[in-house]
This record gives structure tokens, C-alpha cells and sequence, in this order.
């Protein structure tokens, strides 16, 4: 404290100084002119008016009505020793003299003053123009700023820069505001219905001035609406994803009921005529339980698909990966499609290396199943499905392809969200409830990897993905 009073000390003495050299300038220079036109023949009268002329230079260039009533006298004292009877003394012998000094120096006097008070009007309006546009400017400011920490840091900097006060903001617990502390100055951050915090001002026992308090109480204001629009924001953000959390619930269920019914109605028709015993021959019961069986594994695939689900909405930890066989979960997927290979044309292809990767074996299945059943149900009788695995370079790569109608144009994206589903043709295929592909996004990016989907030139669909997988050197 010591050190800064010395230095405000310090200067507002040299810029003393500077006036009183600017005032002692302009009256030299006053008088030298004077001396100048008296010479050349111009009346006492009017060379009193350059001496008026620097008085009010005097007022203009520095501050404060003292230096323009030092500058008036020592004016008077000038034109009294070079220009008034006798000359080159201080004595007056003309009435008239002393009238015109004395009006001179009552007319410097008010000019003097008028013209350090409109010194300081201006310098006030200078500093309420600065204020305004720092207040605008740190409004527009907090009108783009978005975010609980971008929004105080942006105040906490304003008054930083404009106040020199370091400060901080405590958004809970809302203390009394405005108590004064030692060290410190609490002010409210009020929102539109209610307090949202407290900003506290670190002083150091200064104090505080009127226009910086003025600033404060602005900064925490504008930190006040900022900050009650972003919790509107967040709590109209919470209302949406609830409504959509209900849709999306009440969608699965729809979807559920519709897809549901139809396997089981058709189950339990079947099961009706066997036990009816109106199915005929063997031929006749044995097309009848392999219906059902279908119907069934369609069901199970579905309940699956929900409960996988379930738990990747439920967080992370759904994933528990052990070293598996590629070769391995490729047929045991191929084995849970029903008619994969009697009512489709199937191929697929392995890679000569034994390729192993470490994840979660019943998770990969399922996505293999999601992928073929997606290429069954989008494929007509007959059709041709191709499984082919590859290896290249540390990573083993799935491509499931179909001749079928393949992709809407510009979904090829938007076909792993949940609840899109694109059913096929055919009479014996299912439409489903659209959570398998979304789950094939999702455990493949759990594990690291990754899948996309796109159009054969051919015609039909194409679906890839990878995974991290080594060779054990066996073949």
C-alpha cells in the first residue's frame, strides 16, 4: 500500500509541474507578443486582450481553475510592469489602469473557472462513453457465450481488466449480499426468478470506488442472465430428451405388439393343427414345426436384440471380451439364421490364417446374426448372400453383401439409429422393431472398431466392419 501511495504521489507531482511549466510558457508568450504589437503602435487596451487570450490557453491545457488564476495574475503583474505609466515598475498612476486590470482579472477569473468546469464535464463524459461501450461490449459478449464456466470466466475477466479486483463465483449456497468482509465484498447474481450465486470481490481492504461498484454490479448481472438462460437451456434440454426417451418407448412398444403378434399368431395356429391333428401326412407336420421354429428363433433373435439394448443404454460394461476364434463366431452366427442356406444362395469365405481377437464373443454373434438376418429379410427367395472375412494389417474385416433392393439413397447413416427399420419384400419376412443395426454400431464401437453401410453397383446392400484381430500362425 505504502509502495502504490508513493507512486500515485510521485505522479500527481509531475503533473504539477508540467502545468505550472505550460502556465509559465504561455504567459511568457503572451507577453512577448504584447511586447511585440505595443511596439508597433497597438493600444495598452487591446495587447490586454492577448494576455486574456493566454489565460484561456492556460485553462484549456491543463486542469484545474488554479493554474488559469496563477496564469491571470501573473498576466496582471506582466502588463502592469511593461505597459502601464511609469513602465518597468509596479506603481500605477492611472485610475484607468487599475479598472482595466481589475477587469481583467475578474473576467480571467470566471473564464478560468468556466473553463475547468467544462474540463471536468467533459472528462466525465469521456468516462461515462468509455463506461457505456466497455458495458455494451461485455453484454454482447455474454449474449454469445455459452456454458456454466465460459459465462464466469467471461465475468470474472471484465472485472479483472476494468477493475483490477480479482474475484470469484460460488453458485451455491447464495451468501448475504453486499456483506463486507475483511478482504472481501460479496456481491448477488440474481437470475429472473431467483438468486443464483454469489460473486466475491477479493479488495485487500482497499475499498471500493462508485464507478468500479457500478461496473461489479453490472459484470454480476449480465453473469446473472447468461447464466439463468443457460439453466432454461438445460432444463428445456432435459424436458426434450424426456419427451423423446417417452417416444422412443412408446415406439419400441408398438413396434413390439405389431411384430410380436404376427410370429405367435402364426405359432399358434400351427400348434393348433398339429394338435387338431389336421396337418395330414408327416411331410405336411414336419413343414408345420419347422414354421414354428422359425417363428420362434425370430422371436428369440428379437428378445435378444432388446435386451442388448437395454444394457448399452444402462452405461458402459456391457462388453466382456475374451481371446475368441473368428472362424468360430463366424459359424455359430451362420448357424442361428434359419433358411440361410435353403432359401437363399449363401456363400462365404474365410482367410487362410487362423485369426484370433479379444472381445466379447456372444456380443460379435449377434452382430454377424443382425447383419445376415438384415441381408435374409431384404433379399427375395432365392437370393444371393455372401459373408467374407478378411485380415490386413492387424485388423479383421466383415463384409455381408445381398443382391436385394439395398438402401434407400442418403441412409446409409441414419439405418444404425434406433427404431429405423426397413422390411423386405417377400411374403415369409418379417419387418422388425430396427434395434439391430443400431446394436451392430454400437458393439463394434465398443470394441474399438468400426462399421458403415452402402450400395452395391450390382445392386443390393453392402455392410462392413472391423475389429482388431492377430494371427496365431496356424492354418
Amino acid at each position: 500500500m505504502k509502495r502504490i501511495a508513493g507512486l500515485i504521489k510521485r505522479a500527481v507531482t509531475g503533473e504539477r509541474i508540467r502545468y505550472l511549466m505550460r502556465t509559465v510558457l504561455i504567459v511568457a508568450a503572451a507577453s512577448l507578443v504584447s511586447i511585440f504589437l505595443s511596439r508597433n503602435g497597438v493600444m495598452k487596451e487591446n495587447v490586454l486582450m492577448v494576455f486574456l487570450i493566454g489565460v484561456l490557453l492556460i485553462g484549456a491545457f491543463t486542469a484545474g481553475y488554479e493554474y488559469g488564476i496563477i496564469g491571470a495574475v501573473v498576466s496582471v503583474l506582466m502588463f502592469n510592469y511593461f505597459f502601464t505609466v511609469p513602465v518597468h515598475t509596479f506603481a500605477i498612476m492611472d485610475p484607468n489602469d487599475v479598472a482595466l486590470m481589475t477587469f481583467f482579472l475578474v473576467v480571467s477569473c470566471i473564464s478560468s473557472g468556466m473553463t475547468a468546469r467544462f474540463r471536468r464535464q467533459l472528462a466525465i463524459a469521456e468516462a461515462n462513453e468509455k463506461a457505456a461501450k466497455r458495458m455494451s461490449e461485455m453484454s454482447e459478449r455474454f449474449i454469445n457465450v455459452t456454458g456454466k464456466e465460459q459465462i464466469i470466466a467471461l465475468g470474472l475477466a471484465y472485472i479483472r481488466e476494468n477493475t483490477g479486483y480479482e474475484a470469484s463465483v460460488s453458485l451455491k449456497g447464495c451468501e448475504e449480499e453486499n456483506r463486507r468482509e475483511s478482504g472481501y465484498i460479496l456481491f448477488p447474481i440474481s437470475g429472473a426468478v431467483q438468486q443464483i450465486g454469489v460473486l466475491k470481490i477479493f479488495t485487500k481492504d482497499r475499498g471500493i470506488g462508485a464507478e468500479q461498484e457500478i461496473f461489479i454490479r453490472a459484470a454480476a448481472s449480465q453473469m446473472g442472465i447468461a447464466l439463468d438462460r443457460e439453466l432454461i437451456y438445460s432444463e428445456q434440454e432435459k424436458i426434450k430428451l424426456e419427451v423423446e426417451k417417452e417416444h422412443l418407448k412408446s415406439s419400441m412398444l408398438r413396434s413390439i405388439s405389431h411384430d410380436f403378434r404376427t410370429p405367435l399368431t402364426g405359432i399358434i395356429g400351427d400348434c393348433d393343427l398339429i394338435l387338431q391333428k389336421q396337418a395330414g401326412d408327416d411331410s405336411q407336420a414336419e413343414a408345420l414345426v419347422r414354421d414354428i421354429r422359425e417363428q420362434s428363433m425370430w422371436l428369440t433373435h428379437t428378445m435378444e436384440n432388446i435386451l442388448s439394448m437395454t444394457k448399452i443404454e444402462n452405461g458402459t460394461g456391457f462388453i466382456d471380451k475374451e481371446e475368441e476364434v473368428v472362424e468360430d463366431l463366424v459359424y455359430e452366427a451362420e448357424r442361428h439364421i434359419t433358411g440361410l442356406r435353403t432359401h437363399r444362395r449363401f456363400k462365404d469365405s474365410m482367410p487362410e490364417e487362423l485369426l484370433v481377437a479379444n472381445v466379447d464373443g456372444r456380443m460379435i454373434v449377434q452382430v454377424l446374426v443382425n447383419l445376415l438376418d438384415n441381408a435374409v429379410k431384404n433379399t427375395e427367395e432365392g437370393g444371393r448372400i455372401t459373408l467374407n472375412v478378411s485380415y490386413k494389417s492387424g485388423k479383421v474385416y466383415f463384409v455381408v453383401e445381398d443382391n436385394g433392393r439395398g438402401i434407400e439413397p442418403g441412409q446409409e447413416k441414419m439405418i444404425f439409429e434406433e427404431f429405423v427399420s426397413s422390411g423386405g419384400k417377400g411374403p415369409d419376412q418379417k419387418h422388425g422393431i430396427g434395434l439391430g443395426l443400431a446394436i451392430c454400431k454400437e458393439v463394434v464401437e465398443a470394441h474399438g472398431g468400426s462399421i458403415w453401410a452402402e450400395n452395391r453397383l450390382e445392386g443390393g446392400a453392402r455392410f462392413t466392419f472391423w475389429l482388431n484381430a492377430e494371427t496365431t500362425g496356424e492354418t
